[in-house]
């Protein structure tokens, strides 16, 4: 099936509330706030979940099926450049395409994928984080902070991808900080193609 999908759409909404709800509870988990009720879901836990009750309607298909949703454990910040971020926990790794021992997402199978990333930059640092395919930079999120501030970005990309293909996240300068998956890099095929 070559259609965008009623799964894919719902993979979009619940990952942008998610980030919704991150965004507006970050800045108190930042300055140091105990939150205890601030458990932050894993959004494709909640799809999942979701599409179970949507069984009918929609499955998985294990043979054809991407998704991968990586972040770094808590506190295992990323002090210095690196090339490739690792991410450490998998919550969803379908397809296979994810590798926690290189850091790379290697596309399974031809078509568009939607990829995001975030960066979390330690306070008042110039930050440069890369979304990298097939070591060509296709996405970067730059920030320049002030002393003692520090903000969450989250981008988004569809790119084309071709089996074999490789996309993975970079850290070019500064330094990055790791909170309750802050540090996350999610992506999911939206549609097959021959080539």
């Amino acid at each position: 099936m070559n259609s965008f999908g009623l799964g894919n759409l719902c993979l979009i909404l619940f990952h942008c509330i998610y980030q919704i709800y991150a965004l507006e509870n970050i800045q108190e988990d930042i300055q140091g706030v105990a939150n205890e009720e601030m458990k932050l879901s894993n959004p494709l836990k909640l799809i999942a979940e979701a599409k179970a009750r949507l069984r009918s309607t929609y499955a998985w298909n294990k043979e054809l099926d991407v998704v991968f949703d990586v972040q770094r454990s808590t506190m295992n910040h990323v002090p210095t450049p690196v090339d490739p971020i690792v991410y450490d926990v998998v919550n969803v790794n379908l397809g296979q395409g994810y590798s926690n021992n290189t850091g790379k997402f290697t596309s399974p199978r031809c078509g568009l994928y939607f990829f995001c990333y975030s960066s979390l930059p330690m306070k008042g640092l110039q930050t440069d984080v890369v979304l990298a395919k097939n070591n060509k930079t296709v996405s970067v999120i730059h920030s320049v902070l002030s002393n003692g501030s520090s903000q969450l970005s989250v981008k988004t990309v569809i790119l084309k991808l071709h089996q074999g293909d490789q996309v993975w996240v970079k850290l070019v300068s500064g330094k990055l900080w790791s909170r309750d998956g802050s540090l996350s890099f999610q992506g999911f095929l939206l549609t097959r193609s021959a080539q």
